[in-house]
């Protein structure tokens, strides 16, 4: 391999372009002000249902990145739970280039509070828009096949399976990032179908 470094003419050009750089910051910050109004809109939401001890409703955090699978992200997880106990997080996210998202991930002793409950509304759940996770990892956001599928394309008894004996469950929906201005309204709804899913069964467990 050559120790000489060169550059394209399309590289040239873009390491001699401020402007982009400058925009980018400005974008990541009206999408962080943006999350800062989801966060808001769930919050009575949030406060209206019951969740298990130790998962934390008071208020969301954003963290953001600048290299998922090499491109930017930021993250709203509201409410949320990382702890020895397991894994309880709704998770907003914004991935450069792709998508807004919001998933509820449920690991541990939160997933195994609400397991039994989960497999007795499952054919609900197939019933419905989004996307389950089939990796053995937890720590993917794309929707390749090898990490979502579609509820609706879904083997019943995969889903169960998972639901049975996997460590953790996400379920997720995506929407394009033109959705950017509706997407307070889209995450809460996103969040009340899941809630009020989790909700009934537990209610007539």
């Amino acid at each position: 391999m050559s120790s000489t470094a060169e550059l394209t003419n399309k590289e040239l050009s873009l390491i001699n372009d401020r402007e982009f750089l400058l925009a980018k910051r400005e974008i990541i910050d009206k999408i962080h002000l943006q999350f800062g109004q989801v966060e808001k809109r769930l919050h009575p939401l949030v406060q209206a249902q019951s969740f298990p001890e130790g998962v934390l409703t008071r208020a969301g955090k954003i963290s953001k990145g600048d290299s998922y699978q090499g491109l930017p992200y930021l993250v709203l997880d509201y409410p949320r739970a990382f702890d020895k106990q397991g894994i309880f997080a709704f998770r907003t996210m914004f991935w450069w280039g792709h998508h807004f998202s919001s998933t509820l991930h449920l690991g541990g002793d939160y997933l195994d509070y609400y397991r039994s409950v989960l497999l007795k509304n499952l054919e609900d759940l197939t019933h419905n828009e989004g996307y389950f996770c089939v990796n053995n990892g937890p720590w993917h956001y794309h929707y390749q096949s090898s990490n979502y599928l579609p509820y609706k394309q879904m083997d019943p008894s995969v889903i169960k399976d998972s639901l049975a004996h996997k460590p953790f469950i996400k379920l997720s929906q995506r929407w394009s990032l033109d959705y950017f201005h509706q997407l307070p309204k889209l995450v809460s709804n996103h969040f009340l179908w899941l809630m009020s899913w989790i909700q009934e069964v537990r209610n007539s467990h």
